[in-house]
């Protein structure tokens, strides 16, 4: 138990660090200094709103797991309910069926590449981002078919 604490302070501080990059570097686009690598035409507004929402929710998503993260360690009947559902067994097999590990590994940077990409490429841009929704998909099918079954 007391390395599942250790564990969930690093992802604490890890979560607490990404917010502040991702709000620098959303400061730093807001302020024009990247828009000069904006696509020109029907699709750089759709790119650039694209990236304030994908960051929006992000941002929330990373604030609510903190906040969650943050109340748990305070509390140990939470924390101990926490490390029950990460040690459930069933859980860890449907989640080594879908592949969760691969999908975090290749989603959260296709994510990021996207998110670049819209500065530079249109093509790249939604080819990445029709990438991600199918991998989405797929992993969103399995993981129905995998909790049905077992």
């Amino acid at each position: 138990m007391e390395n599942y604490k250790k564990m969930m302070q690093q992802k604490f501080s890890s979560n607490a660090i990404m917010l502040c990059l991702g709000s620098a570097v959303f400061m730093i686009g807001q302020q024009g200094y990247l828009s000069k690598y904006k696509p020109d035409g029907d699709f750089g507004d759709f790119i650039s709103g694209f990236q304030i929402g994908l960051f929006v929710a992000l941002a929330m998503w990373l604030i609510a797991s903190t906040a969650y993260i943050g109340v748990a360690l305070k509390d140990d009947k939470k924390l101990k309910e926490m490390y029950i559902k990460y040690t459930d067994e069933r859980n860890m097999k449907i989640s080594e069926l879908i592949g969760f590990k691969l999908y975090k590994c290749v989603c959260f940077p296709l994510l990021i590449a996207t998110i670049v990409a819209g500065y530079f490429s249109v093509e790249v841009f939604f080819t990445l981002l029709a990438v991600i929704l199918f991998i989405y998909a797929v992993t969103l099918a399995r993981t129905l078919y995998f909790c049905k079954k077992m």
